[in-house]
């Protein structure tokens, strides 16, 4: 009888088992770190989705107001150089109740944010409001095409979301 043939069927070494092992390791790692990046910053879309909320409900409110405290009820005519001076930009130190005008949120920082009538917003809680009114500069008159410095004013929102980085916006209102 002939000798039996030698089997080509041969099982993994123990070389090839542990660098298997090694390679699945490496991507199970990658990928779990993967997924653990993904799922701490599921939420960005709704933190900036309420910060963008609470941003224009301030600028509502404020280009509610009238363009400074010099100015008449209704804008006309507006205050300017030649005419009715406007007041120098910043706040007029009026309680929140009694702001009447652009320049009074100068400086309004709070933690929790308030509405209108000053009671505290629930739903931004850890969420804190910072509020910037002043004339554009020189370079920002040119930019914006103003002929005084007094024929607008730039008012920056900085809403910071808990645990987040500041959002700032900018919004522009005319004097008129």
């Amino acid at each position: 009888m002939p000798a039996p043939a030698a089997s080509r069927v041969r099982g993994f070494t123990l070389v090839e088992l542990v660098v298997t092992m090694v390679v699945i390791s490496i991507a199970v790692l990658a990928i779990g770190q993967a997924l653990s990046f993904a799922f701490a910053r599921q939420s960005d879309g709704l933190w900036q989705a309420k910060a963008v909320a609470l941003a224009e409900s301030y600028v509502e409110e404020i280009l509610a107001r009238r363009f400074d405290e010099a100015a008449p009820v209704g804008g006309v005519p507006p205050c300017a150089p030649s005419a009715i001076p406007c007041s120098s930009a910043g706040a007029d130190g009026e309680p929140r109740a009694q702001f009447d005008d652009v320049d009074d949120y100068h400086g309004l920082d709070e933690q929790p944010p308030l509405d209108a009538d000053g009671n505290p917003r629930a739903e931004y809680a850890r969420y804190r409001v910072q509020v910037r009114v002043a004339y554009p500069d020189a370079a920002q008159q040119a930019a914006l095409g103003l002929d005084d410095a007094t024929d607008a004013k730039l008012i920056t929102v900085d809403v910071t979301p808990p645990g987040e980085s500041v959002m700032s916006f900018r919004v522009v209102r005319g004097n008129y």
